[in-house]
C-alpha cells in the first residue's frame, strides 16, 4: 500500500479532532494506493471530524444502512461526525483514493452552500491538484499553513459543486447515454443488466431507466434485446453461421431461449426466418 499523508498536528487519533473555535480547519489530507493487499476501516461510531474521500481510480465497497454499496472511480463519499464509517479496498481493484479530515463551527453551512454530498464528480485534476497542495502543506508547515490548507478546502468544495452540476447536467446526461449506446452496439454479447447500465453511466437505477427510456421511447433491456435481433437477422440472411453458435454470439447461454424471445420479436423461428430467404 503506498500511503502518503500530512497532519495538522504532530499527533494522530482515530477517532479524530474537533475544533469549533475556528470556521474551518483541516486536520489530515492523504492519498492511499491498494497494490499489494487489501485495506479495510471499521469505525462504526464514526470520527469527530468530517471525512470526504475521492476514489480516483478503481473502486471501493462502502456500507451505507447495512447495505454494500461500490463505489466506483470519480466518485466521493462524504462522512459527518458520528457518523459509521465501514468500507474496504480490494488491491485486484488497484484503487487508489484521496481524503481529507476537516472540523470547524462552520464546517456544516459551508458543505451546504455548496450541495457536497456523496456522488460522482467524474476525473477532475483540479480537484486532485488542491489535494496534493494540502498534503503538501501539512507536511512542510511553512508560515500560514493551516490558512493556506484551508483555503485549498474551500476551492475544492467550490470546484467539487460544479463538477457535480456538471455531471448532473442534461448535456453530460445525453453524453454518456451517447457512451452507453455506442458500448452496447460494440459488446451487445455481454451479460448487460440495468445495473450494469447505469453503473456505466454513473447514474441511480431508477433515475438511468426513466432517462434512457425518454430518450430512447424503449426500456434498456429492450434496446438490448432489439439490437441483439437486429445482429440475430443479420448472421441468419449474410451467413451459414449455425443457430447455436448464432445465439452463443450473442450472449444466450440457452439456444431455446433464444429462439423462443426470437419468434416473439419477429413473428419466426430463427431456422424459418432463414428458410424463408432462401
Amino acid at each position: 500500500m503506498i500511503d502518503i499523508s500530512g497532519h495538522l498536528r504532530e499527533y494522530r487519533r482515530e477517532i479524530g479532532f474537533s475544533n469549533y473555535d475556528v470556521p474551518l480547519e483541516v486536520n489530515c489530507c492523504g492519498q492511499q494506493s491498494f497494490l499489494t493487499r487489501d485495506f479495510s476501516k471499521s469505525r462504526p461510531n464514526g470520527r469527530l471530524d468530517y471525512q470526504l474521500i475521492y476514489i480516483t481510480r478503481g473502486c471501493g465497497y462502502f456500507n451505507f444502512s447495512g447495505k454494500e454499496q461500490v463505489v466506483n472511480a470519480g466518485s466521493i463519499v462524504l462522512y459527518r461526525p458520528g457518523e459509521p464509517q465501514l468500507y474496504s479496498y480490494s488491491f485486484k481493484d488497484k484503487t487508489s483514493a484521496y481524503w481529507i479530515h476537516f472540523t470547524g463551527s462552520d464546517a456544516e453551512k459551508i458543505l451546504n452552500r455548496f450541495d457536497i454530498h456523496s456522488g460522482y464528480i467524474g476525473n477532475n485534476i483540479q480537484i486532485k491538484d488542491i489535494f496534493q497542495e494540502i498534503i503538501k502543506e501539512l507536511q512542510l508547515k511553512k508560515t500560514g499553513y493551516s490558512i493556506v490548507a484551508t483555503a485549498d478546502l474551500e476551492k475544492m468544495l467550490a470546484l467539487i459543486n460544479r463538477s457535480m452540476e456538471l455531471e448532473a447536467s442534461e448535456d453530460r446526461n445525453d453524453l454518456v447515454l451517447e457512451r452507453l449506446i455506442i458500448q452496447l452496439n460494440q459488446s451487445y454479447n455481454n451479460a448487460w443488466s440495468v445495473t450494469s447500465m447505469a453503473r456505466y453511466c454513473n447514474l441511480s437505477e431508477g433515475y438511468f431507466s426513466h432517462y434512457f427510456k425518454e430518450k430512447m421511447g424503449v426500456s434498456p433491456m429492450k434496446y438490448l434485446a432489439n439490437l441483439r435481433i437486429e445482429k440475430a437477422k443479420f448472421l441468419l440472411s449474410e451467413s451459414d453461421i449455425s443457430v447455436s453458435n448464432i445465439a452463443a454470439s450473442l450472449g444466450f447461454s440457452d439456444v431455446l431461449y433464444f429462439s423462443r424471445i426470437f419468434k416473439k420479436a419477429v413473428g419466426e423461428s430463427p431456422t424459418a426466418f432463414r428458410n424463408a430467404l432462401n
